[in-house]
């Protein structure tokens, strides 16, 4: 079953994520931007999978993409309606959970959310569920940690600002990685509000990953870094980001 904890994310967990998060999907969207301009590839629609705060959004309505986004955490969504009134977004139960009758050139789903569903039968569930939503010559983005990354991750991290303070707490388990971040919010100078999200994220051989995109009916299946480059050392890499036709 889908691990992907929503319960304890509230509005103001989405207003700090975006400010402390959402830069990966800016810079991440303006790499995709200058892939595509290289590579002659038009994007009239997108539809970004767990869209977060809209970020990754944003920069492709810049450039001229009719835009919808999905969210399993219904505080994001209202977030987002408030932020971008142009665009649309739609709650799911899961990241497979959708369905529109458009089909779109450009399906997303970044910052490793990939790795939120528990077994590779939801992996794939997922892929098919794009691939059916894909217009002829479409594109799927998508970044998922690695095994080398998630397998003996076990780390904690501490952050201070003048407005937020965060935590973020990684430990290994029986298999997978379990990720908590808490926020906290200053809405006094006396007063911080806590705001929590649990992850259980699961990893699998890259091959595995490649295979199955393959068996689907995935083709041109390029393996990038952030920068949307080769990758010159696939077994040490942290974070893997797949473009596939």
């Amino acid at each position: 079953m889908e691990q992907y904890k929503v319960s304890n994310i509230d509005y103001d967990y989405a207003v700090a994520w975006s400010l402390r998060q959402g830069e990966f999907s800016f810079n991440l969207s303006k790499n995709l931007v200058n892939y595509f301009n290289k590579n002659g590839i038009k994007v009239n629609n997108c539809l970004d999978i767990c869209c977060g705060t809209g970020e990754f959004l944003n920069t492709m309505k810049k450039v001229g993409a009719k835009c919808t986004g999905t969210e399993v955490a219904q505080s994001m969504i209202d977030y987002n309606k408030q932020k971008y009134e142009d665009m649309t977004f739609v709650h799911t139960n899961t990241l497979a959970d959708f369905k529109f009758k458009e089909k779109f050139d450009l399906i997303s789903c970044n910052h490793d959310m990939v790795n939120n569903l528990e077994t590779f039968a939801e992996w794939e569930k997922l892929f098919k569920t794009v691939k059916s939503h894909l217009a002829k010559d479409g594109v799927f983005v998508f970044d998922y940690y690695t095994k080398n990354k998630l397998e003996n991750w076990d780390e904690t991290i501490y952050e201070q600002s003048n407005n937020i303070d965060y935590v973020k707490q990684v430990k290994p388990k029986l298999g997978k990685s379990v990720i908590q971040e808490t926020y906290y919010i200053k809405k006094t100078p006396e007063y911080y509000h806590k705001s929590t999200d649990i992850l259980v994220e699961s990893y699998y051989e890259n091959e595995q990953v490649f295979e199955s995109l393959k068996k689907i009916g995935f083709k041109d299946i390029k393996v990038l870094n952030y920068s949307l480059e080769p990758i010159t050392s696939l077994p040490r890499a942290n974070r893997i980001h797949i473009i596939a036709k």
